[in-house]
């Protein structure tokens, strides 16, 4: 039972930027539906993520306030979640590194991105950040060690069509003494802000 509570016409991707004023670029239907059995506001079209995800311009690392956000995110976990250098941490949709670099700068040895942008694995396996270059699915389960004691999963959940698949995933590579960390944008500030440039098409849920 979909509403369509917003429509913003036909858009082409976000990050998928032409290189020709006159280059023909793809458009989509860019619409918003709220679900009113279970209050989920997603998208009316999902996009194949391959086209928005294998080769991704976004460098998080580029925004200062997001660098300290993770800095004192990881002083958090491990306070508060009795983490050490041994501990587990999987990243997923770790874009360049920015959210395992301060455990890295920390001491810790055993962490793991999961990215599928090729061109950002490269950057964040320069900075020594073993990194899965491939999407969360249960067919790359097989290439990562189980029993992570951290998952962190951040503005990465509402990047996916199959939620249910994406949260399968996370338990089955969590200890059962594990955490999982999932961080979305509020939808109730991006109505009350007008942020509605948050609303794109890597963006299929809204919370």
């Amino acid at each position: 039972k979909l509403k369509r509570v917003l429509s913003l016409g036909f858009q082409p991707l976000a990050n998928n930027l032409i290189k020709k004023k006159n280059e023909k670029i793809q458009k989509y239907p860019l619409e918003m539906n709220y679900c009113v059995n279970c209050h989920n506001c997603q998208l009316s079209v999902a996009i194949d993520p391959k086209k928005m995800f294998r080769k991704y311009f976004y460098l998080s690392s580029t925004s200062k306030s997001f660098r300290q956000h993770f800095e004192n995110a990881s002083k958090k976990y491990i306070k508060e979640f009795n983490l050490n250098t041994n501990s587990y941490i999987i990243d997923i949709g770790s874009n360049d590194g920015v959210g395992l670099t301060p455990f890295k700068n920390l001491g810790f040895k055993n962490i793991l991105g999961i990215e599928p942008a090729k061109n950002l694995c490269k950057i964040s396996k320069s900075k020594g950040i073993k990194t899965i270059n491939d999407f969360l699915t249960f067919n790359t389960l097989k290439k990562i060690k189980k029993n992570a004691d951290l998952i962190l999963a951040s503005n990465v959940f509402a990047h996916s069509d199959d939620l249910q698949m994406m949260a399968k995933c996370i338990l089955k590579i969590l200890s059962k003494k594990g955490i999982a960390i999932i961080e979305v944008q509020y939808l109730l500030n991006t109505l009350k802000d007008l942020t509605f440039d948050n609303i794109y098409h890597e963006h299929y849920n809204y919370w």
